[in-house]
């Protein structure tokens, strides 16, 4: 995934991380749907996955091409924080990156061409 993640130009890594929070929205409505889940597990998993949505936003306003990284990064490290929602998180993360890659690449200077 982080090879993958390394690999989207600049157009694709914007892309990548609107879909990412529009992804973890989708998470969000799982985890408190839940019915197996008692309340103190779902309120903490929504606070991460708003956590992570801040983080995208944050990756998104950034011209840094490796934001995608320091994102991911955070995410692995806080998933464990809420370890209910890892599953939801690995598919957030593998729908925005399908998302991302249909883009067309650019070549801008800093950031990879595909």
């Amino acid at each position: 995934m982080r090879e993958q993640i390394k690999a989207l130009t600049r157009p694709q890594s914007k892309i990548f991380c609107v879909r990412l929070w529009f992804e973890l929205t989708i998470a969000g409505r799982s985890i408190w749907s839940d019915s197996t889940l008692d309340p103190s597990t779902q309120l903490n998993a929504l606070k991460w996955l708003n956590e992570f949505q801040h983080r995208a936003w944050g990756a998104h306003a950034r011209d840094d091409p490796e934001a995608l990284i320091w994102l991911l990064d955070r995410i692995i490290s806080h998933c464990d924080e809420a370890p209910v929602i890892k599953p939801h998180v690995r598919i957030a993360l593998d729908r925005a990156i399908a998302t991302a890659a249909i883009e067309q690449p650019d070549t801008q200077p800093g950031w990879p061409a595909n």
